[in-house]
């Protein structure tokens, strides 16, 4: 207590925020001159001198100021340019992990501030807005649904104008709409914004379902269209057919190449899916995915959602340096913060994928996690008509991480 007290006797050193290159990390924290912004500094210098690092604090509590960070609610955190935490005051050692890993404040999994579902107005794709709004009301993210527009003779609607402006009026009306009846089976009002002249303006916020829901149609051959729009989000999700069809639909030529191109993680979201949250997460070990920053974003998601993580590699028998993977494993674990233990097991088997979600069904995992570094990933188990068969019968989502891009 003496030295927190200490710390809130002192002040805080200003930071023009023009002094690149001084070696020091640069903090900004956001509070009302209160309790928890007093505590917050006071933690967030005992973080600095945990964590041996240098920092240059700024303490900013001018509304308008707040506002133009984005900072939505008190007290909050900044650390080199990275909004890292709003609304609440982490532990020491909490703030000294941020301090630490600071490539993962960058990271889009760990962000979270914009989900976003690719939709084709079908049975699967409705599935797949359910479970990702679930998934936004737990993360307190806001929610984009998106649909890809190939062909200006696209709708059921025929436009009398024949041009691209007025099928986009079409398609945007039936997407609207696709929501609302979506939405609505969960119990969630949906009303969209005014979008063309002489409609009605747009509801008060008070209307708007929680999270904010807002959509938008896109335009150009689909995979093309949502790897490019992938830039702009920090989670996509796509529907899967799942069981008896995840072959042809979640592996068909579109899906192949939006989780081989994305520029932000990919989630993948069977028709017989229903979120329930997380409670055992499954890593697809291997060495090549295995360095600190892909283990980070992992647990850093999982942790979310208090979810027993599982690491789990699959080889031949008789496997070298097998220990030594554990041991990195270990290692970026650890420096993840994350308070609950982990469950590293070795499965001997030439079929990875097989064994995988063998293991998946006896320890009822509920998310599998594959992290790619190289495009081609999926394009390499793809071969297998074994590996085929078997994921044609899974209903469990499967998260894609580009480690090598997956950033903002």
């Amino acid at each position: 207590m003496k030295a927190i007290a200490s710390v809130l006797a002192a002040d805080l050193a200003p930071c023009t925020g023009n002094c690149q290159g001084c070696g020091k990390t640069h903090i900004k924290i956001f509070g009302a001159h209160d309790t928890k912004a007093r505590l917050l500094g006071a933690r967030v210098r005992l973080a600095l001198d945990a964590a041996g690092m240098d920092g240059k604090i700024l303490e900013i509590a001018d509304p308008m100021s707040v506002q133009a960070y984005g900072v939505r609610v008190l007290p909050a955190l900044m650390v080199e340019g990275e909004l890292v935490l709003q609304g609440f005051v982490p532990s020491v050692t909490e703030i000294a992990r941020l301090m630490k890993n600071k490539d993962l404040f960058k990271s889009k999994l760990f962000q979270l501030r914009t989900l976003s579902v690719a939709v084709d107005m079908s049975d699967v794709s409705a599935n797949a807005l359910v479970f990702a709004w679930k998934i936004a009301s737990r993360m307190d993210s806001k929610l984009e649904i998106v649909y890809a527009m190939d062909s200006i003779f696209e709708g059921t609607v025929p436009s009398a104008s024949g041009f691209l402006s007025g099928y986009s009026k079409t398609m945007q009306s039936e997407l609207d709409t696709f929501i609302t009846d979506t939405m609505a089976v969960v119990g969630v009002k949906y009303e969209p914004a005014a979008r063309f002249p002489g409609e009605p303006g747009e509801p008060s916020a008070s209307k708007h379902p929680q999270p904010s829901i807002s959509s938008k149609v896109i335009y150009g051959a689909p995979d093309v269209a949502l790897a490019q729009y992938s830039r702009q989000t920090d989670l996509l999700i796509l529907g899967a057919t799942g069981r008896g069809g995840l072959g042809k639909k979640l592996f068909g030529s579109v899906s192949i190449e939006v989780s081989r191109t994305s520029h932000c993680p990919v989630l993948f979201v069977s028709k017989e899916a229903e979120y329930r949250g997380f409670e055992n997460v499954l890593y697809a070990s291997d060495f090549d995915s295995l360095n600190p920053l892909s283990v980070q974003q992992t647990v850093s998601f999982a942790r979310r959602f208090d979810a027993q993580m599982h690491f789990v590699h699959v080889g031949p028998g008789g496997e070298k340096d097998l220990e030594a993977q554990r041991e990195r494993f270990e290692a970026s674990f650890g420096e993840s913060g994350y308070n609950k233990p982990f469950i590293f097991s070795k499965l001997v088997s030439e079929d990875i994928v097989g064994a995988l979600y063998e293991y998946a069904f006896y320890h009822r995992i509920e998310l599998l996690v594959f992290v790619t570094h190289h495009r081609s990933f999926w394009d390499n188990i793809l071969h297998k008509s074994v590996t085929n068969e078997v994921l044609a019968t899974s209903d469990i989502p499967i998260l894609v991480i580009h480690s090598d891009d997956d950033m903002l």
